[in-house]
């Protein structure tokens, strides 16, 4: 048995006496030493305790960060996306532009190449690391189409004339037609055989004003006679327009002929209006156009989509790549009824 007295300060009041039996003091020591362990637990890891908490935050900030981040590469790389479809739709109307004016084949053929030496990406993330070398490879390829730019412009001013003759815009009005027969080999709705449509058919309705795609001169309008000429008879009203030297355009299958041999006429100008004549299920525009390769050659007719620089057609690429390349097809040459010097 233990006797535990406790003397309060004041001599006033009671000594209190507390007695505790052997188990009772073992366990009082015991609880004791625990709770000494656990103070000394408590100072031991308070500290660490402290520093986790602080880590803990700065990790969430962290994470935050993290996420803005990524967030932002997305925006950039949706960018850069769109940046480069820009660039490639540029790179095409570059060709294009550079192929309607005859630019010299060597600067047609001016690549756009990627970045001239390797880019450092050390210490980069690898999804930043893409981004980064392909905004390096935009950079460059902006560059050099900027300076194939600089050199049509050049070439252009040196050459006025046919940048005013050469047929660039679309003999519709655009919105006012649908592609229905493109350029090249078919199968005839007439025949139900394979031949080589020279042109493009443009359905519209009739009555639909056909334009001038370049300026020009009227060297025929009017309809062959069948015992002339069976297949141009075929294309019902006919005017074509000599484009300088080097260009020929072709509008068949005419309601109305406003213009007549010898007229001079601007690009945008009404020639004609959209019909049904000669070999014609309904109301469309045959529209051709024929490059002279050569200063006394034969007219060659080419896709007239390659020419239309006012209306995007789908797959202007493949366009420009078959027209480079393809072997010149079989065609109808002009009849000795038209002359175009």
């Amino acid at each position: 048995m233990y006797e535990v007295q406790f003397h309060p300060a004041n001599i006033r009041k009671q000594v209190r006496y507390y007695f505790l039996s052997a188990r009772a003091a073992r366990r009082l020591v015991v609880l004791a030493v625990v709770l000494g362990l656990v103070m000394v637990a408590g100072l031991i890891l308070a500290p660490q305790g402290i520093h986790a908490f602080f880590l803990s935050s700065k990790l969430h900030v962290l994470e935050h960060r993290n996420a803005l981040a990524r967030a932002v590469l997305g925006q950039r790389e949706a960018q850069l996306n769109r940046l480069e479809v820009r660039l490639r739709a540029a790179r095409i109307r570059e060709q294009q532009m550079s192929l309607i004016l005859g630019a010299p084949a060597a600067r047609q053929e001016k690549g756009l190449g990627g970045y001239p030496e390797p880019v450092s990406t050390a210490g980069l993330p690898p999804r930043a690391a893409v981004a980064y070398r392909k905004a390096v490879d935009l950079e460059t390829r902006s560059k050099a189409l900027l300076a194939l730019a600089d050199e049509l412009a050049r070439f252009a001013e040196k050459n006025t004339r046919l940048t005013q003759t050469v047929p660039s815009i679309c003999p519709l009005p655009i919105g006012s037609f649908v592609l229905t027969s493109p350029f090249g080999e078919r199968i005839s709705p007439f025949t139900n055989r394979r031949d080589f449509h020279a042109g493009i058919d443009l359905a519209a309705r009739e009555g639909t004003k056909v334009l001038a795609p370049g300026a020009g001169r009227v060297v025929f309008a009017g309809r062959f006679p069948l015992r002339r000429n069976v297949r141009w008879w075929r294309y019902g009203n006919v005017i074509v327009l000599a484009h300088g030297n080097r260009y020929l355009t072709i509008f068949a299958h005419l309601k109305d002929i406003l213009v007549r041999r010898g007229h001079r006429v601007t690009r945008g100008e009404v020639i004609g209006t959209v019909g049904s004549t000669g070999w014609s299920t309904s109301p469309h525009l045959h529209y051709e156009v024929r490059v002279r390769l050569h200063p006394n050659g034969e007219p060659v007719p080419v896709d007239p989509r390659i020419y239309i620089l006012n209306y995007h057609w789908k797959g202007s690429e493949a366009l420009l790549v078959a027209r480079r390349y393809a072997p010149p097809p079989a065609f109808d040459p002009l009849p000795s009824r038209i002359t175009t010097r």
